[in-house]
């Protein structure tokens, strides 16, 4: 007799190297190895141990960067120049080493497992699927090449007549005069999006490729799979009369659980004092995030933004374990660590700082905190506006805010409830939306 666990498809979660585009499907992934399912879970070196943690058969990827790239892409004049390079040299060059790591999980997968269903729930720049859903030769043991769930790290993606292109991070405008402007923004683009989809399609053609990516790379990645899974509540995108019904909003990554066994600053009691004092103070937290990791953008200015402010404690973390800041005062209002989980700061702040990266703004979305968003490199700017639009954040619109705009930014969140009403909406949006359980029926409606 077939057991119950045999009637579930085997899961194999598909990630680029990198920890942010690989943490947000570990809470998935514990929750369908509970749930009976077998999950294969692609992901780089660092992940390894968290990944073993879930309950998933871990299965690594590298990357082997070129000499000098990153330097390169910022050598750049142009950001959209810049964005397409990363996509180029970070995403698409990855192609070979991710179809030839995922072809060989799907071939082990045949050979254990013969008559299982298999779904892949691939990270949108998880780069292996596409040549295979672009007609490539299948792996060994298949008859079809099994379903995409596709899984957005970053805002939507895909083109519209009712947005501007995705990268310079434009209000929606479904207008008359704003359809042409949109019109003309993708008109504009064109030159960019020739050389990266040429370049894309020469990749995956080399790799078996029998069909060509579309014009606009963006749309196969956001929506070439058979489902795409937004993490966000629909509050969070902008409406589009010609989205892909391909697209569900199945919330945020929830709220991740703070060990109470966890390590905390020697300053925490400091910290519940300044929140439970006669005249709280306000808490602002700033990061800068984990990949362009230089203080002098976000952290330092901030600092300095509210160092005479005896109504706030300034919270700063370097976010690199054992780094430390440099030939700088920290004022006495504030405190500096150099790794500290989000779950465990974001319940205690009224502020959060950050250069609008997806990950940090989920975690402020879960946890209902106002942002002060500073980034417009890669997916920044688009994630920034979509924090405006939605009236979460006040966006800078830089990635080097000066002290007077990041002290400006904070003000206009604590003297305007409205930002934080708007959170708690939004938040307790996404919590209903339950996106782990969401998961779990779209695997199931796929097979």
């Amino acid at each position: 007799m077939v057991g119950i666990i045999d009637t579930k498809p085997i899961v194999v979660i598909a990630c680029p190297p990198e920890n942010g585009h690989t943490h947000p499907f570990l809470p998935h992934a514990v929750h369908l190895v509970k749930q009976g399912y077998i999950v294969h879970f692609i992901a780089g070196t660092e992940s390894e141990n968290a990944v073993r943690r879930s309950g998933a058969v871990f299965h690594r990827i590298h990357r082997d960067w070129p000499p000098g790239v990153l330097e390169k892409m910022m050598t750049l004049p142009d950001p959209t120049q810049r964005f397409n390079f990363a996509l180029s040299a970070v995403f698409v060059d990855l192609t070979p080493v991710a179809m030839q790591v995922l072809q060989d999980v799907l071939e082990e997968i045949r050979e254990e497992h013969p008559q299982r269903e298999v779904v892949i729930v691939a990270e949108f720049a998880s780069a292996g699927v596409w040549p295979f859903v672009l007609g490539a030769p299948l792996p060994k043991g298949y008859t079809r090449f099994p379903k995409v769930i596709t899984f957005s790290t970053l805002p939507f993606a895909g083109s519209s007549v009712d947005t501007a292109p995705f990268r310079p991070g434009l209000p929606p405008d479904s207008s008359e005069q704003g359809r042409v402007r949109n019109a003309a923004l993708y008109k504009a683009f064109e030159e960019f999006e020739v050389e990266l989809v040429g370049h894309a399609n020469a990749v995956y053609k080399r790799l078996g490729a029998a069909k060509k990516a579309p014009g606009h790379l963006l749309d196969l990645w956001a929506t070439g799979g058979d489902v795409t899974v937004q993490p966000c509540s629909p509050s969070l995108e902008y409406p589009r009369s010609d989205l892909s019904p391909k697209v569900r909003f199945i919330g945020g990554t929830p709220r991740a659980e703070v060990d109470p066994e966890l390590v905390l600053p020697e300053w925490w009691r400091e910290l519940l004092e300044a929140r439970k004092a006669e005249k709280p103070k306000n808490i602002v937290f700033v990061s800068q995030g984990t990949v362009m990791v230089d203080y002098n953008m976000l952290l330092i200015p901030t600092i300095k933004a509210l160092a005479d402010r005896e109504d706030c404690m300034v919270i700063g973390v370097l976010g690199q374990r054992g780094a430390k800041l440099q030939n700088v005062t920290v004022p006495a209002n504030a405190k500096v660590v150099d790794y500290l989980l989000y779950a465990a700061i974001l319940p205690y702040v009224d502020v959060f700082i950050n250069n609008g990266g997806y990950g940090g703004f989920m975690q402020g979305v879960m946890h209902g905190v106002p942002m002060v968003l500073a980034g417009v490199e890669l997916d920044k700017a688009e994630v920034s506006m979509r924090g405006e639009w939605a009236g979460i954040a006040v966006n800078l619109r830089t990635s080097t805010p000066s002290a007077d705009a990041i002290r400006g930014g904070v003000d206009q969140i604590l003297a305007d409830s409205s930002f934080k009403t708007r959170c708690v909406e939004i938040q307790r949006e996404n919590d209903e939306l339950d996106c782990r359980t969401q998961l779990e029926r779209i695997l199931a409606e796929v097979v």
